[in-house]
């Protein structure tokens, strides 16, 4: 789906990614961790062709699109999506829900029928699509922005640290929800995160990025339970479980 060759990034002389290289296969849950600064929102960027790399190559379903211009990206746009990590800053706070989900269907006949598929399919009741992003909580609004990520039917989400933002009791319901919506739409997941945890939670395979580079590539049980690297032990070291703290949650 997704294959990576060689990818460096140079901004005024600092390598913010130094010959970053993997593979992502065809409904593979594929996970990016690593602190801030370690590159991985250049390489969001970068594999959603927001930004162009100095170097290497980035295929999408066979097809480069590093160096393309936008007018030749069409392909790229209804296939890749994104959730981002603040729903609120991502959401038009003028529009109503309804139709910022249907805003990249345009003019299809099939828009209110999408819709509320999609508000079902997050969790949402259907007049919610009357409503205003400023009228829901935090957790709410991710809900709202996976949902206009599902609309054009991507075969890829690209999840920026998706759950970063919200409260941890609201956490672990975003991250099965989007574990359920991966298998319900046959999605392809590229989930970025500073905490390998969340990774665990919801990722089959980790690629550990530190200073623009992937320091530990593998399946993410095996990463997690014998890290390789020293960074990656560091990591684990550091993050508290998910399950840990929704459980020191529900004691209290």
């Amino acid at each position: 789906m997704i294959e990576v060759r060689d990818l460096r990034r140079v901004y005024h002389r600092v390598e913010a990614l130094r010959g970053v290289s993997f593979t992502v296969q065809a409904g593979q849950r594929f996970g990016i961790v690593g602190e801030s600064g370690s590159g991985k929102s250049t390489l969001v960027r970068l594999l959603a062709a927001l930004d162009q790399p100095t170097s290497g190559e980035i295929l999408f379903q066979g097809r480069r699109i590093d160096g393309l211009p936008e007018r030749r990206l069409g392909f790229l746009r209804s296939s890749l999506q994104i959730v981002f990590q603040d729903p609120m800053g991502s959401l038009n706070p003028r529009m109503r829900v309804r139709d910022i989900i249907a805003e990249p269907l345009g003019r299809s006949a099939e828009r209110a029928d999408r819709v509320a598929e999609l508000l079902d399919a997050v969790g949402l009741p259907a007049d919610a699509g009357q409503r205003y992003p400023h009228q829901f909580s935090g957790g709410q609004r991710q809900r709202i922005s996976i949902a206009r990520a599902l609309a054009p039917r991507p075969a890829v989400l690209l999840a920026d640290e998706a759950v970063s933002a919200l409260d941890v009791s609201v956490r672990g319901q975003i991250l099965d929800l989007l574990a359920d919506l991966v298998d319900r739409f046959a999605l392809t997941l590229v989930f970025v995160s500073h905490d390998l945890s969340v990774v665990r939670h919801l990722c089959d395979t980790v690629a550990v990025m530190r200073a623009g580079e992937v320091v530990e590539l593998g399946p993410v049980d095996e990463v997690y339970d014998s890290p390789s690297h020293e960074y990656t032990r560091d990591l684990i070291a550091a993050a508290p479980t998910l399950r840990k703290v929704l459980s020191e949650i529900g004691e209290n």
